[in-house]
C-alpha cells in the first residue's frame, strides 16, 4: 500500500512537471494534486482531517479569571506596559544555573532595558529574533527556552514551553519579577504605574486604588542608596518606619512606607538589611496591609497585558484560503498553495503523522510530548548540570537527599507542571475574577501525579506563522524547517534528550522530495498579520 501511495504522489509530480491533465488513474486538472475523493493517495479521512486544520476562530476566547481580558482600555493600557521598557531591572548575563553568560543586551547592572516586545517581535511572528545564535532567549539574563510566540497565545488554557502558567495574565506576573526575563519587582512596577500612567490605571481598575500619597520621587528624596531611609539626627523620619535589623542584630532599620524596590525574597518572613534577600528584603519587611495594596497591582499588570495579547489574533494563511476552495470543490484546481505544498499537506496528515500532535485550527493539541530534542546550546541546562541541592536539582529521592528533584529545567513538563501545581496566580487563587473558569485539560494537570509526566515534553507549539519563528524546539537547537523535518524523519533521540521519545517518534522513511513538500506547506502556514493598528508601538509617557 505505501509503494502504491508513493509511485501516486510520484505520478502526480510528474505529470505537474510536464503539464499533463490526464484521468482518475493519473493526474486531473493542472496540479493533479487532488484527484478527487479515493485516487492520488488521497482518502475522505485524509481531507477531513485537512479541512479540520483550517478556520481559526477571529477573536480570542473569553477568559473569565480576567474581567479586564475583553476591555479595550485595558488592551490599551497592557498595550504600553507590553512596550515599555522601563518596568525592567538590571541586566544580570546569568542563565537559569546562575552560570555566567558571554553577552546580553546590556553590561552586567545596567538596566537591561527591555520588555514583553523584545523577545516577541511581530517582524519575526512575535517570537525571539535575538535566540540567534544563542537559541535561547535573552532578556536581563539568558532563560532557558526559545521564546514562544505571543500571536494566538491567547488559545491555550496552558503557558509555556513546560506549562507552568494557566493564563496570560499570570504569566505577564511571573515574566515581570523572572531574573532571566525583564527582572523586574512589585514595587518597581506599581511606583512606575502610579507615576507614569496612574490616572488612566485608576479609571480602568478603579476598584484597586494606588496606595501612594505622592510620586515616587518624594520617596527618593528620603532614602539611600540602601532604599533605607535616611536618618535625621539618628531618628527615623516622618513617613518611614523601623524595622528590626537582620543584617545588624540588636539595631533597627528604617524603611519608607512603600520601598522604591522590593517583592517576596527567598525565605519567608522579614529579614531586614539581608544581602541575601532582594532589595535588602524590602517587600517582605513592609506591613502586611501595604503588602496587599500593592501585589493587586501587580496582577492588573499582568491582566492588562494579557488583555493586549487576546487582540494577537493572526489573520488567515494561504492554507485556509486554500481548504475555503477545497470545501468548495476547487481544491485541485486552487493556486491559494503550491502543488507542492498541496502533496505535504496530505503527507502531513498522512503518513508523516504530524496532524497526530499539530491537529485543530491551531496546529497544536496543547499536549506535551518529547520528540528525541536534546538539551543543546549555551544556557540551555542539561541533567548533568543538575546535581542534588543545586539551583537545578534532577536527583532522585535517596537516603541523602530526601526532597527529591526541584527545579530540574531540563525535565520540560514535569518540572513545569510541579510549578504550576505550587503557583500562586492560578485561576483558582484569590486574584482570579473567577475560580471555576478552569478547563479539563488543566484541571488534571493541576492534581496530577507527576511521576506520570513524560520526561523532557514540552507543549506542541502551534505551526501557524511557523516560517517566521525561527530557531525551532524549546531550546532553538534547530535552525530551519528543512532541519525539523528531518528531525523527525530520522526518528533518532538526541543523546541528551532526558527520557524517553514518545513511542510516536520514530522514523518516517520519507524522501528528499516528500520532506521538500512538507516544508512547503509548513510556509503555506504563514498567516496575515493581526491589525496595524494592534501593532504600531504607542505613545508612551
Amino acid at each position: 500500500m505505501r509503494e502504491r501511495h508513493l509511485a501516486v504522489v510520484e505520478l502526480a509530480r510528474m505529470c505537474a512537471a510536464i503539464g499533463f491533465a490526464v484521468g482518475f488513474a493519473g493526474c486531473q486538472g493542472a496540479g493533479g494534486f487532488l484527484c478527487g475523493k479515493g485516487s492520488c493517495g488521497w482518502t475522505d479521512v485524509d481531507l477531513a482531517r485537512v479541512e479540520a486544520l483550517a478556520g481559526l476562530p477571529t477573536a480570542a476566547p473569553p477568559d473569565t479569571s480576567n474581567v479586564y481580558a475583553a476591555n479595550l482600555d485595558a488592551a490599551a493600557l497592557g498595550k504600553s506596559f507590553y512596550f515599555d521598557t522601563r518596568f525592567s531591572g538590571p541586566s544580570t548575563l546569568l542563565d537559569g544555573l546562575n552560570r555566567t553568560m558571554p553577552f546580553g543586551r546590556t553590561p552586567a547592572g545596567q538596566n537591561a532595558g527591555v520588555a514583553c516586545i523584545s523577545c516577541h517581535s511581530p517582524g519575526h511572528g512575535s517570537a525571539d529574533p535575538a535566540s540567534i545564535p544563542g537559541d535561547v532567549s535573552m532578556g536581563a539574563g539568558w532563560t532557558y527556552n526559545n521564546a514562544l510566540p505571543t500571536f494566538n497565545s491567547a488559545f491555550y488554557n496552558l503557558h509555556l514551553w513546560n506549562n507552568r502558567a494557566d493564563s496570560l495574565w499570570a504569566q505577564a506576573v511571573a515574566d515581570n519579577e523572572n531574573a532571566l526575563t525583564t527582572n523586574g519587582n512589585r514595587l518597581h512596577t506599581a511606583w512606575l504605574i502610579s507615576d507614569l500612567y496612574g490616572a488612566t490605571y485608576q479609571t480602568i481598575f478603579a476598584d484597586t486604588p494606588l496606595p501612594f500619597a505622592g510620586p515616587s520621587s518624594a520617596v527618593a528624596a528620603l532614602v539611600g542608596t540602601n532604599g533605607q531611609c535616611t536618618l535625621a539626627a539618628g531618628v527615623c523620619p516622618a513617613g518611614c518606619r523601623e524595622v528590626p535589623s537582620t543584617a545588624n542584630a540588636g539595631s533597627m532599620d528604617c524603611w519608607p512606607q512603600f520601598p522604591l524596590q522590593g517583592k517576596p525574597g527567598k525565605t519567608a518572613g522579614c529579614q531586614s538589611g539581608s544581602t541575601t534577600e532582594p532589595f535588602g528584603d524590602a517587600y517582605d519587611c513592609m506591613a502586611p496591609a501595604d503588602q496587599m495594596a500593592i501585589t493587586p497591582i501587580l496582577v492588573n499588570f499582568g491582566k492588562a497585558i494579557a488583555a493586549y495579547e487576546g487582540t494577537l489574533i493572526l489573520g488567515p494563511s494561504a492554507f485556509d484560503r486554500w481548504v475555503t476552495d477545497l470545501a468548495a470543490g476547487n481544491g485541485d484546481s486552487s493556486t491559494q498553495i503550491s502543488d507542492q505544498a498541496k502533496v505535504g499537506a496530505q503527507l502531513f496528515v498522512g503518513k508523516a503523522g504530524c496532524s497526530d500532535c499539530h491537529n485543530t485550527p491551531l496546529l497544536s493539541d496543547g499536549q506535551f510530548h518529547n520528540v528525541g530534542v536534546g538539551q543543546t546550546g549555551p544556557g540551555v541546562p542539561k541533567e548533568s548540570d543538575c546535581a542534588a541541592g543545586t539551583v537545578c536539582d534532577c536527583a532522585p529521592v535517596s537516603d541523602t537527599h530526601m526532597n527529591g528533584p526541584k527545579n530540574c529545567l531540563p525535565w520540560g513538563a514535569r518540572d513545569g507542571i510541579q510549578k504550576l501545581q505550587a503557583n500562586g496566580f492560578l485561576r483558582t487563587s484569590a486574584w482570579s475574577d473567577d475560580t471555576t473558569a478552569v478547563t479539563t485539560n488543566e484541571a488534571t494537570y493541576l492534581k496530577a501525579d507527576l511521576s506520570t509526566i513524560p520526561l523532557g515534553a514540552y507543549r506542541t507549539p502551534s505551526l501557524r506563522n511557523v516560517s517566521l519563528t525561527a530557531p525551532y524546539m524549546h531550546d532553538g537547537s534547530i535552525a530551519t524547517l528543512a532541519d525539523v523535518v528531518w528531525h523527525y524523519n530520522q526518528g533518532i533521540a538526541d543523546q541528551d534528550t532526558p527520557g524517553a521519545p514518545a513511542a510516536s517518534y520514530k522514523p518516517l522513511y520519507l524522501s528528499d522530495d516528500e520532506q521538500a513538500a512538507l516544508v512547503a506547506f509548513l510556509e503555506s502556514l504563514a498567516c496575515d498579520p493581526p491589525p496595524a493598528d494592534v501593532l504600531m508601538p504607542p505613545m508612551l509617557p
